[in-house]
């Protein structure tokens, strides 16, 4: 992007003579960072399934089965037939989209009645569901922690993790992946503040 800027600052002071001609300066500039994340070997190819998400599933334009490493569907519920059935149903009963955020017009009465039976299940006064881990994530540190309280965490952590530990004003420290002795200086390091929480 540094290409960008350095492009746009050169022609700023160039009379444009066509509407496209800036298009196509970004659209150059735009093309040689791709190229330099294809020639990094970090360009990330589009995988598109064929089939239901399962172990096995079919990619375009191949003509084997694909054993699937890399789905968030551990436990195989999206292929469950009562959860189809229940998925099914509530399409019925509820349509198919919540029209809002929640805090609009957006929670249902099966929201609450999911968040009742895992409040009761894990024996704790209330719950809140999220539309995902990214989101849950996101939002966690900023609710919990204030100003004097401080996060120690892995530096490989997931990136919903480091998003949320930035959008919070807690103070960070950063540890190296699975250093142990790194930990334990990070968390010395935390004890000699006036703190209320580490996490």
């Amino acid at each position: 992007m540094v290409c960008t800027c350095a492009l746009l600052l050169s022609v700023r002071h160039t009379p444009i003579r066509r509407a496209s001609t800036l298009a196509e300066v970004i659209k150059k500039c735009l093309n040689l960072e791709l190229d330099s994340i294809r020639q990094a070997g970090t360009w990330k190819f589009e995988r598109i399934i064929s089939t239901s998400q399962s172990s096995h599933i079919k990619i375009e334009n191949s003509k084997h089965d694909l054993l699937n490493f890399c789905a968030n569907n551990y436990l195989g519920l999206v292929n469950n037939s009562e959860i189809i059935n229940a998925a099914k149903k509530a399409l019925d009963d509820y349509s198919a989209g919540l029209s809002s955020v929640r805090f609009i017009c957006g929670t249902q009465t099966i929201h609450k009645q999911l968040e009742q039976r895992i409040a009761k299940f894990h024996q704790r006064e209330d719950t809140i569901l999220y539309i995902s881990c990214f989101d849950a994530n996101a939002e966690i540190f900023e609710t919990l922690l204030k100003e004097q309280d401080y996060i120690i965490s892995d530096e490989l952590n997931h990136a919903s993790i480091i998003d949320g530990i930035r959008l919070c004003k807690a103070k960070r420290l950063r540890y190296k992946h699975k250093d142990m002795f790194d930990l334990e200086l990070k968390l010395k390091e935390s004890f000699n503040e006036n703190n209320d929480n580490i996490i």
